[in-house]
């Protein structure tokens, strides 16, 4: 019997030890602001300073290459700082999540401002440690949306540097423009996106076939809200994209946009559904996507609503009612939607 105790012992233990280092050895280890990240951790992707999503703005910037073994894929950018100057590296990027790679080094500056959406906080890259690819900063449970980044500093002297950007998402041309919309007329399209404050004016294109642009349209700086393309025609669906020229050099296009011209005079109401039933999905400004399942005379509601506050008038919100969608123990759960959040919807009958 002792034998056996003996035996039994043995193997629970076995077991307790395997289940254990198994554990560990799959548990993701999670990086602290300071230590060396040589690169992204699992969930992450790295973007190296040399991507061209990132902006030096300033004069004296400068770049290592060929750095094995020191800085992230050979590169690095730099500025070495001698007086009051204005210089800042600026980047925009999707996701919930960033993480700042850098140096810590003696000859760095001892202090960066980082801006997130114009929230400020700030680190410092000056430390006696001498190390490469260091996680100098992070920003954890962002909202699920495209954010802007400004990183300044207000030293004087030595070096103001970046090496690499982590994120849980990707980073966006920050000269894109972004949340292009467009709404049909009678003959026209009006055309609505967020303003890029560098920008010395837009390229419109436009065709009947989503991605293969025919025609080209070009705004001024100022003009990026309320634009019309006129001259289209009735019942014909149109895609657009816009880009926007700085320094001469077009960004990336937008997002595209569609819309199908009813006709008839003047601003029209969009062609009603015909079906007994629709899937509503409306598309957030932040990228998230909600489904509802609708009678038509529901999703009739809400595009006369939404029309009727595009042309200046009701309620800055709608109320949609889930329906089968109540969980838990509530006499009913609605959904109040903002004007102002909306990017774009779609009706799918059934």
């Amino acid at each position: 019997m002792k034998i056996g105790f003996t035996k039994k012992f043995g193997i629970l233990f076995g077991v307790l030890l395997f289940v254990m280092v198994t554990f560990l050895s799959s548990s993701s280890y999670a990086a602290s602001v300071g230590e060396r990240l040589a690169e992204a951790e699992k969930g992450w992707h790295r973007y190296d300073d040399m991507d061209p999503a990132i902006k030096y703005e300033g004069s004296g910037w400068a770049y290592v290459t060929n750095e094995p073994n020191s800085v992230y894929a050979k590169t690095g950018h730099y500025m070495k700082l001698s007086g009051a100057t204005t210089n800042a590296i600026k980047f925009k990027f999707y996701g919930t999540k960033l993480r700042i790679i850098d140096l810590y080094w003696t000859n760095r500056v001892n202090n960066v401002t980082i801006e997130i959406d114009g929230k400020v906080s700030t680190y410092n890259p000056n430390n006696p440690a001498n190390l490469y690819q260091v996680l100098v900063f992070e920003a954890l449970d962002l909202q699920p949306a495209v954010h802007e980044v400004k990183l300044t500093t207000n030293s004087t002297n030595n070096i103001f540097s970046l090496d690499a950007i982590d994120t849980d998402g990707k980073l966006v041309d920050i000269y894109t423009p972004m949340n292009l919309v467009a709404s049909p007329g009678d003959g026209q399209v009006t055309l609505n996106w967020g303003q890029v404050q560098e920008a010395d004016d837009y390229t419109v294109k436009y065709g009947t076939e989503s991605g293969k642009y025919t025609e080209t349209a070009t705004a001024t700086k100022d003009v990026y809200g309320n634009f019309v393309i006129p001259g289209l025609t009735n019942g014909t669906k149109y895609y657009f994209v816009v880009s926007a020229k700085v320094n001469g050099v077009d960004s990336k296009y937008s997002n595209e946009a569609s819309a199908t011209l009813q006709g008839g005079g003047g601003q029209t109401d969009p062609e009603q559904p015909t079906g007994n039933r629709a899937f509503l999905v409306v598309t957030m400004t932040t990228g998230l996507e909600k489904e509802f399942d609708l009678s038509m005379k529901e999703v009739n509601d809400f595009i006369a609503w939404y029309e009727g506050k595009q042309a200046g008038s009701g309620s800055a919100s709608y109320v949609i009612n889930k329906h089968n969608n109540n969980k838990g123990p509530f006499n009913s759960r609605k959904d109040y939607m903002l004007y102002d959040r909306i990017l774009t919807f779609e009706v799918s009958e059934y």
